[in-house]
């Protein structure tokens, strides 16, 4: 079990990288590392990667968005090259396709069936749109009501929708069973592997 320090754009991501580390490593996060998305995110960058040289691993998670793949943005980031303890993981295309992923859970949070949930999810080009197209079928109308916006609001999502995903993330989703759905995020469980193994690389 070793002291982390997570970087991320937001709360979801956020969550999402707490439970990699609880779920792969028993991992214990020391730092949260948030300010609002990722333009924070790679403006820090260069201190993040001399935290982790020596001060204590960072775990960092980020949405690959419109670049064409993870090493093309990490070697956008950091052209010279990731310290060992820097781990930095890219979630294809959004930190959403990883919580698609986990398919029969994220079913029975909204309650619709488990084929309805994309098959390949890190194939989607928008997976928080196809997420809240699910939202839409559920069976849950408080659920509807927190996820989705409200009629006549410009905002893509409702109030609810970040604290509704996080309780997914800490009381259902589960690492294991989504790696097996999303190539990314089987790229970051074995990463976190890895570095408990002693053989972390990126």
């Amino acid at each position: 079990m070793t002291d982390f320090a997570v970087a991320t754009e937001d709360a979801l991501s956020e969550a999402v990288a707490e439970a990699l580390l609880r779920q792969i490593g028993g991992h214990v996060v020391q730092q949260r590392l948030r300010r609002g998305g990722y333009g924070y995110l790679k403006s820090r960058i260069g201190a993040f990667n001399q935290m982790a040289q020596t001060i204590m691993p960072v775990l960092l998670v980020t949405d690959l968005d419109q670049c064409n793949c993870p090493p093309e943005l990490i070697t956008r980031w950091l052209p010279d090259g990731c310290a060992p303890r820097l781990l930095f993981r890219v979630a294809v295309r959004e930190t959403e396709s990883w919580l698609l992923s986990d398919r029969g859970a994220f079913a029975e949070f909204l309650g619709v069936p488990v084929a309805s949930v994309p098959a390949q999810p890190d194939d989607l080009t928008d997976p928080k749109a196809a997420l809240l197209k699910l939202v839409r079928k559920s069976k849950h109308r408080d659920l509807k009501q927190d996820i989705l916006p409200a009629r006549g609001i410009s905002s893509p999502v409702g109030l609810g929708y970040n604290d509704r995903l996080v309780h997914f993330v800490h009381e259902q989703w589960d690492s294991h069973r989504a790696a097996h759905v999303s190539p990314s995020l089987a790229r970051a469980v074995i990463c976190i592997a890895r570095f408990n193994s002693g053989t972390a690389e990126q």
